[in-house]
């Protein structure tokens, strides 16, 4: 990798604050398809070994996004921290602090894996797996676990990457982990040339092979200074009071994300009181929704950068404008995505299935559901740049109290209290969406977590 080119950075403190946005929220949404590309190589490869393959993929998925989300908080917590402390200038106080998270989070997610290996007879059972499903379920999570502290590592590097204002280096090293695992997943799960055939187990090992690799990548550069950030083993020992400040910052953001998996889960128990159609119907809508919603994503993280540069740097009034930069470009982007979805997602829908009252109720839910586009994307700005600033249980109690408290009973009472029946449910969707928002609006607009010290 070209150094000038991993280096690439956006001055967030500095440009023009729209274009900067741009710049810096694109390869963050590039990184966030290449993602979904990860994914994909892996069921499609595993697809060939049969359906019960295939369900284990997916019920193995959702452990690793639970483990994933316990441990992963950490590095959303040093980032915030970088972000601030590269905005006041202080180039000693970031690269310690990036230093101390990483050997942190590493340990942790040592801990954390060595705990779950142990528990993992019991998971079949407690998730009600099929005797076929559980058998490809364990050989692939069981490989997949020896990825798993390397896989948290990528991720901590390229949150602090980003925190600098580097958006690109976590995207190349993405890329170059998705070719390797794109390339050698079918020699080790069907056994080609010299390579032992070993199905799911390969599927797993190769995933893994493709994330240590990436961590040996990101390690190097970092260690030899290629990127903005560098780190600093000199003298080192633990320093369990910076430590403690990273997890007050990550442990929100940690419960934030459970919150929004949690609360997914919950209305996917209440449409599948409704019957297989509706259920499939909800899969189907949930997909598109988080593909019109990766640029969401991207902004939000670029404006949760954004905020915590400029506050560090004493720019407070280009933290309002980054706000409402980040609410117009999205707001038009959803509107288009909206208009797109409501015309062509029938078309997404029928690629996926030939079922005449799936593909309806499919529609029903996204020419309901569009409605909500704009108010999610204000909303997450919103929460993203009080989260910024560093009051990241602030934005964890907007984001979960909007969702537990009010999205989930509104769904609920209009599914199953009126005779709307699932609809309510997509109905209650948008509209929880909207009051997320206003919520989320009117806490950052009264200013509090300006106060937050990090």
């Amino acid at each position: 990798m070209s150094s000038a080119f991993v280096k690439r950075r956006v001055d967030l403190i500095n440009d023009p604050v729209g274009r900067s946005l741009r710049l810096f929220s694109v390869p963050i949404a590039l990184s966030f398809i290449i993602n979904m590309i990860y994914s994909l190589v892996d069921r499609y490869y595993v697809s060939r070994l049969g359906d019960a393959a295939i369900a284990a993929i997916g019920s193995t998925d959702q452990i690793v996004f639970f483990l994933f989300t316990l441990v992963s908080g950490i590095a959303v917590g040093a980032g915030i921290i970088v972000s601030r402390r590269f905005g006041e200038g202080d180039a000693h106080g970031a690269q310690r602090t990036a230093t101390q998270s990483l050997v942190g989070m590493a340990l942790m997610a040592a801990v954390v894996t060595g705990l779950f290996y142990l528990a993992m007879p019991a998971i079949p059972v407690m998730m009600r797996m099929p005797p076929d499903v559980a058998v490809y379920s364990m050989d692939y999570l069981g490989m997949l676990l020896i990825g798993f502290t390397f896989n948290l590592t990528n991720f901590h590097i390229f949150s602090l990457a980003r925190s600098t204002g580097n958006a690109m280096f976590p995207t190349v090293v993405l890329v170059l982990t998705v070719v390797l695992n794109a390339i050698i997943a079918p020699f080790l799960i069907f056994g080609i040339g010299p390579f032992p055939q070993l199905g799911m187990k390969g599927a797993g090992l190769a995933t893994a092979l493709a994330q240590m690799s990436g961590t040996v990548i990101a390690m190097t550069a970092l260690l030899g200074g290629k990127t903005n950030l560098r780190l600093d083993f000199s003298d080192f020992q633990l320093d369990a009071s910076l430590l403690m400040r990273v997890i007050r910052q990550g442990l929100p953001a940690s419960i934030q994300m459970l919150s929004v998996s949690l609360n997914r889960a919950v209305i996917f128990s209440m449409v599948g009181a409704f019957g297989t159609s509706a259920s499939a119907a909800y899969t189907l809508g949930l997909n598109v929704d988080m593909v019109a919603f990766m640029t969401v994503f991207a902004v939000g993280i670029a404006v949760q950068t954004a905020a915590g540069q400029n506050l560090g740097a004493g720019k407070v009034e280009r933290v309002w404008q980054f706000f409402r930069s980040a609410s117009l470009q999205l707001s038009v982007l959803m509107i288009i995505l909206a208009i797109a979805v409501w015309l062509f997602g029938q078309n997404f829908v029928m690629a996926y299935t030939t079922s005449a009252s799936t593909v309806a109720e499919a529609t029903n839910y996204l020419h309901i559901t569009v409605f909500g586009y704009v108010f999610f994307a204000v909303g997450l700005v919103a929460v993203r740049v009080i989260s910024g600033a560093g009051a990241s249980m602030l934005a964890m109690a907007i984001t979960a109290g909007s969702l537990m408290g009010v999205q989930l009973p509104l769904c609920y009472i209009l599914s199953h209290l009126t005779s709307l029946g699932v609809t309510g449910i997509w109905i209650g969707i948008p509209t929880g969406y909207a009051i997320f928002c206003l919520i989320a609006y009117a806490v950052m607009r009264k200013g509090r977590w300006l106060s937050a010290s990090i």
